[in-house]
């Protein structure tokens, strides 16, 4: 009986996610909030965050959206702002998001920003910097908390594609909150 109705149940919730996931439905990506003060000093959050350590504040906010071109399956689009004391970024992302088995996110995209001029500590006025660029390949769960939100805890591997930026990769740990139309 137990074994009877844990399959029922599995074939409920899997019948629910795919649901969410099937061409032609969109998805808004909010609250991708990352661990740690690394990813928003590269330039590369479309998410929440606020750091602040030594007298240096860290700001981003930003979100990501996609559409279903087929089942499981979204092309995706973000954008972001992060503000730091001496910088700021203007982050875009495009990329792709597959769901293996309606619950894995698979995530293949391209993160760049657009890059103030920073300030110059020593003689006065500004620096010009070179603009990140990024290839990102991420992977997690996706816990469905109702009939159009999801939980989705993910780990995310970023590199570096510009190396007059930074040749350092990123490896950073995501909670993300997707709503699904």
């Amino acid at each position: 009986m137990k074994k009877l109705i844990l399959l029922t149940l599995s074939l409920f919730f899997a019948m629910t996610v795919s649901a969410q996931t099937e061409k032609g439905n969109w998805l808004f990506e909010v609250g991708s909030t990352p661990f740690g003060e690394n990813t928003i000093m590269q330039g590369n959050s479309t998410g929440l965050a606020l750091f602040s350590t030594d007298g240096t504040t860290l700001f981003s906010i930003g979100a990501e959206g996609g559409y279903f071109v087929q089942d499981n399956t979204a092309l995706k689009f973000g954008l972001g702002y992060t503000d730091l004391d001496f910088t700021t970024f203007f982050t875009y992302k495009f990329g792709m998001k597959h769901y293996a088995n309606g619950v894995v996110p698979l995530q293949l995209d391209i993160t760049g920003a657009v890059n103030e001029d920073q300030e110059d500590f020593f003689g006065g006025g500004t620096v010009e910097t070179p603009d990140p660029l990024w290839l990102g390949l991420q992977a997690g769960y996706a816990a469905f908390l109702g009939e159009n939100i999801s939980f989705e805890p993910t780990l995310r591997y970023n590199m570096s594609l510009n190396d007059d930026f930074t040749d350092e990769d990123i490896i950073e740990l995501r909670f993300n909150f997707v709503v699904f139309f």
